[in-house]
C-alpha cells in the first residue's frame, strides 16, 4: 500500500510540475496599453533583427538620437511583456541624447522562442544585441537598463562584463530564477518549493535548456566590474523588496540603491517619474561619466 501512495504522490508532483512549467515559461505575453507619448515614440523607431545562438529570430525597435553621440541605452522589458512596455523609458532616454534599442526578448513580442529565458538565456541575446550596436557604432558606449525580468537580465549580463558597456541600471530584478519561482509557487499556488520546484528544475533544464538555480543574479553580480544602480519599489508584492536589498549587497563594485516610496512592482517610474529619471541621470553623471566609463 505504501508503494501505491508514494507512486501517486510522485505522479502528482510530476503533473503539477508540468502545469507550473507550462504556465510560467510558455504563457503568451500580456499586452499593455501604451500612453500617448510611448505610441508616438514608436512611430519614430526602426526595426532590427538578430539571430540568437540557438537559431531564433529576435526582433527589436531602435531610435537614433538627433544629437549624434556614441551613447546608447538598451532598455529591456519584463516577464510576458514586450518592447512596448519600455517605450516611455526609451522616449525619456532619447530625449536626453541617447540612442535607444528596445528588444523583444525570446518568446515575447515579435521574437521567436517557445520558452521564456527568465534573464539567463536572454543575457546571451543581449550580448548579441551589444555586438549589433558595435558593428554600426564601433565607438559605442552602452548602458543596460531593465525592468523586472529585464532587471534580472541586466544583472546576469553584467557578470559577463561585455566590452563597450559602461554601466548598468536594474529595476526590481530578482535574486535568482529559482528564488522567484519559489515566491510565485507559494503566493499563487499555495505550495512549498519542495518537492515540486525541484521537479520543475529538472523539467526546465530538459525543456527550456537551463538550470533555475544556476540562473542566479547574485552569483553573476559578484563578477561585475562596472557601476550599477539598483531600483526597487517599496511596496513591491511580486519581487519582494528584500530581494532588492540582497542583490544590492551582493554587488561588490560602485553602486547606488533607490527604494521608490509607495511603488509596487515595476511602478517606480509611474509613481514618481521625475525622481526616477533624476536618480538615473545623476547616477550616470556621477558614477559612470565622471569615472571615464562613458
Amino acid at each position: 500500500m505504501i508503494f501505491i501512495v508514494l507512486f501517486v504522490l510522485a505522479l502528482l508532483t510530476v503533473l503539477v510540475s508540468l502545469v507550473f512549467i507550462r504556465n510560467i515559461l510558455t504563457s503568451p505575453f500580456s499586452k499593455k496599453e501604451l500612453d500617448k507619448g510611448g505610441a508616438e515614440f514608436e512611430k519614430e523607431m526602426s526595426d532590427a533583427e538578430i539571430t540568437s545562438y540557438d537559431g531564433l529570430k529576435l526582433q527589436a525597435k531602435y531610435r537614433l538620437s538627433d544629437k549624434g553621440s556614441h551613447d546608447w541605452i538598451i532598455s529591456i522589458h519584463g516577464y510576458k511583456d514586450s518592447h512596448k512596455f519600455m517605450l516611455p523609458y526609451g522616449a525619456a532616454f532619447c530625449e536626453k541624447g541617447y540612442h535607444v534599442l528596445l528588444p523583444d526578448d525570446r518568446g515575447h513580442g515579435k521574437s521567436e522562442g517557445r520558452y521564456i529565458g527568465m534573464g539567463w538565456l536572454d543575457k546571451e541575446d543581449i550580448l548579441k544585441w551589444i555586438r549589433w550596436i558595435v558593428i554600426r557604432d564601433p565607438e559605442a558606449r552602452i548602458i543596460l537598463h531593465g525592468i523586472s525580468m529585464g532587471g534580472a537580465t541586466v544583472m546576469m549580463t553584467a557578470g559577463e562584463n561585455p566590452e563597450h558597456v559602461a554601466g548598468y541600471i536594474e529595476d526590481c530584478g530578482y535574486t535568482s530564477v529559482y528564488d522567484i519561482f519559489a515566491c510565485v509557487m507559494k503566493r499563487d499556488y499555495h505550495l512549498p518549493a519542495f518537492p515540486i520546484l525541484h521537479c520543475c528544475r529538472l523539467i526546465g533544464k530538459l525543456r527550456a535548456g537551463y538550470d533555475f538555480k544556476k540562473a542566479s543574479c547574485v552569483e553573476q553580480l559578484k563578477k561585475c566590474k562596472k557601476p550599477m544602480l539598483f531600483i526597487h519599489g517599496e511596496k513591491d508584492n511580486f519581487v519582494p523588496v528584500s530581494m532588492g536589498y540582497q542583490v544590492y549587497e551582493a554587488f561588490p563594485g560602485d553602486k547606488e540603491l533607490y527604494i521608490a516610496k509607495n511603488a509596487g512592482h515595476a511602478e517606480a517610474m509611474d509613481v514618481d517619474p521625475d525622481t526616477y529619471f533624476e536618480k538615473i541621470f545623476d547616477f550616470i553623471d556621477m558614477q559612470i561619466k565622471n569615472r571615464n566609463n562613458i
